[in-house]
């Protein structure tokens, strides 16, 4: 069956905004992005030999590669890819999808004033227009009597789609010169090896066996071996008659260059095979079956993944990544993100073995062992140039899997941050009640008061029922984040601060978020749900303003005795944490609580050892004197109640190729709410200057 491989630029087609699928409010439109019609092109040989042909796309997840439409796909005016100015807006992340053998995707338009016109026109309907620019790797023709040829597109990529005036003609399509648009490799298959073929095309029967698939001629032009398949040998011979080869009187390319672009190609599939050891016999089909280079490649890493799926994979000596059936991307990923880590703190990471062959290496030179582990050779190329295809910048790199640079470099921007998170000092934690919320709505807390009074029941009488009373606070979860950015230059700079100090400042900020919301409680002093402050007369939970001593907590244990509950009947409640600020107040507290070896019952302590000292400098105040307070056991009555999202409990953060800058950006994102639930389990008092 002949196949061959020529040059094409970018196709485009017509696609449509669901009438259904704009969303004012979210700035979001459906598009219908293909239906895989057929429709009628036109391919140039020269410039006064048009061919026209039916080009049909077949729409199954088979048949397309949806990687990089649903990685978030530009939405471009126009298909004006050569300016920021153009972007209108990106492809959802996860929604391209194929249903019904049509293709569909959303997009969330920008809110950016320079373009805010256009993306009004495309909101209010007025614009409706939308065309899908494409590329096909891979065409099977066939040819019937009398009839156009027909491209079938069996593994073909979308690339972005774009708002338009006027849908894309497909038979308008440009000539295909290759100093105006740039092509790529596509492989043709013929169905139909009797068809004639194009005039234009050349003749390669003079050209050893490896190199009938090589890419020869101009872009556009196809390459194609026309001898009748029945009649095929290995070393065919070119039939004497000019016109069943289609041979023509044309300027053929350099007969040493196209061969010394096949021993290219076949010199590298054989050394990425080995590299990864997969053998000559795998290497030897690809190039057999006329695979290009970077076909080849994603070959390599679909075998690759195979075997690691079974643990079958084996690498050769100096390969930083250890046997054993381990998945050798996530491994591979690992090893650089330990490394880095120890880079940055020593004496917290300490260098493993798999890590140990990247000991010493510039972030420069990590980059570099990315893209050549894929097999991207980066001779010749500049630190900008091969750091922007690590960074996944070059359609040179490819889509990227997990192992790549920038999932690396997010990996360790990731470990920091949650490191400096759980690390950094949260004193709340010990009197305050954690709790998780479902979502962001309104939650409600009930006060449950204590149990109604037992009552005597006589011989023969009934048992009567009872009620108990009840209060409600309501609060609701906050989301904060910020935007950590890594660019290019600070990996070429060798900044690693970048992606390690920076997201660690960014995780105790975090932390350090948590207790400024919940202090903020006992210093605000806000209003409960009975109408009341938190700590008032009413309440019955304020003491005489003083210093700690004995007589002020003989006070306070005298107020939380004589708590009562909804249903207005004594409950059993003491305090178990005396808070305070750094300072005086600590060193009174302390004193009370210690326990000592007295001369005389005078010199007693009597509260020590019944309270627990939580030292907290957001309790002090703007001037003096610094308060005080007092908590119950969280597990006794509510005080304070601190709230995550459920599943999210902690700072989280998400990763996303840099759009506003060059390089990658990490969004670090906490959701978190406080509120006190019940005013009997918390006492205050103002505090006075020592004598």
């Amino acid at each position: 069956m002949p196949f061959d491989q020529i040059e094409l630029p970018a196709l485009q087609r017509a696609a449509c905004v669901r009438p259904d699928g704009i969303n004012r409010e979210a700035r979001t439109i459906e598009i219908v992005w293909t239906t895989g019609a057929t429709v009628q092109r036109v391919r140039w040989e020269g410039w006064d030999d048009r061919i026209e042909y039916d080009e049909t796309l077949e729409v199954n997840e088979r048949a397309v590669r949806l990687e990089r439409m649903n990685a978030g796909a530009p939405f471009l005016n126009s298909h004006r890819g050569w300016g920021l100015e153009s972007v209108l807006g990106t492809v959802v992340p996860g929604s391209v999808r194929i249903e019904g053998g049509k293709g569909f995707a959303t997009i969330r338009l920008t809110e950016a004033p320079d373009v805010a016109p256009l993306v009004q026109r495309i909101l209010e309907g007025t614009v409706r227009n939308v065309s899908v620019g494409y590329r096909v790797h891979r065409y099977d023709i066939t040819k019937a009597e009398g009839e156009r040829e027909h491209w079938r597109a069996v593994d073909w990529e979308p690339l972005e789609a774009s708002a338009v005036a006027i849908p894309a003609d497909p038979g308008a399509q440009v000539r295909s010169d290759e100093n105006r648009m740039p092509t790529k490799p596509c492989v043709v298959v013929r169905r139909d090896a009797h068809a004639a073929m194009p005039a234009a095309s050349a003749k390669r029967s003079d050209m050893p066996d490896e190199n009938k698939t090589a890419a020869d001629g101009k872009a556009g032009a196809v390459k194609t071996e026309t001898v009748p398949e029945q009649t095929r040998t290995a070393d065919p011979t070119p039939p004497a008659d000019p016109a069943l080869t289609g041979k023509v009187e044309l300027a053929a390319p350099d007969a040493d260059a196209v061969r010394a672009e096949e021993r290219e190609r076949i010199n590298q599939i054989h050394s990425l095979a080995r590299r990864h050891g997969l053998g000559d016999e795998f290497a030897d089909d690809l190039v057999m079956r006329g695979v290009s280079l970077t076909d080849a490649r994603t070959a390599i890493l679909d075998k690759l993944a195979d075997a690691d799926s079974q643990g079958t994979r084996s690498t050769e000596p100096g390969v930083a990544i250890p046997r054993g059936g381990l998945d050798a991307e996530v491994t591979y990923r690992d090893a650089l993100s330990e490394a880095l880590m120890h880079r940055h703190d020593p004496a917290a990471h300490q260098l493993t073995d798999r890590a140990r062959d990247f000991r010493g290496m510039s972030l420069v030179e990590m980059a570099r062992d990315a893209l050549e582990r894929r097999g991207i050779r980066t001779r010749g190329l500049s630190k900008m140039e091969f750091v922007g295809m690590a960074l996944g910048q070059r359609s040179g790199a490819g889509y990227h899997s997990t192992s790549d640079f920038p999932a690396i470099l997010a990996n360790v921007a990731n470990k920091t941050l949650r490191a400096a998170y759980t690390s950094t000092p949260r004193t709340f934690t010990a009197w305050a009640r954690r709790s998780t919320i479902t979502d962001f709505k309104p939650v409600q807390r009930t006060q449950l008061g204590g149990a109604p009074d037992l009552q005597k029941v006589l011989q023969s009488g009934e048992f009567t029922y009872g009620t108990m009373g009840e209060g409600k606070e309501v609060y609701a979860l906050a989301t904060y984040g910020r935007i950590i950015s890594i660019t290019r230059q600070a990996i070429i700079n060798d900044d690693l601060d970048a992606f390690t100090r920076i997201p660690a400042a960014f995780g105790a900020a975090a932390a350090d978020l948590e207790s400024d919301i919940v202090y903020s409680i006992l210093i605000d002093n806000p209003a409960m749900g009975d109408g009341e402050t938190l700590f008032s007369a009413a309440h019955e939970n304020e003491g005489t303003a003083s210093v700690i001593d004995e007589a002020s907590l003989a006070e306070a244990w005298r107020l939380f005795g004589q708590k009562t509950g909804i249903e207005e009947r004594l409950i059993s409640l003491l305090p178990r944490f005396i808070l305070v600020p750094p300072g005086q107040r600590s060193v009174e507290a302390r004193k009370q609580v210690t326990a000592t070896t007295p001369n005389n019952t005078a010199d007693v302590n009597t509260f020590a050892g019944r309270l627990e000292v939580v030292e907290e400098p957001r309790l002090i105040p703007a001037a003096l004197p610094d308060p005080w307070f007092l908590a119950a056991d969280p597990a006794r009555i509510d005080t304070v109640e601190y709230a995550y999202l459920e599943g999210q409990e902690g700072v989280f953060t998400e990763t996303r190729m840099g759009f506003e800058v060059d390089g990658i950006e990490i969004k670090a994102r906490h959701d978190f709410a406080s509120k006190a639930i019940d005013f009997r389990g918390l006492f205050k008092n103002a505090g006075a200057n020592p004598a």
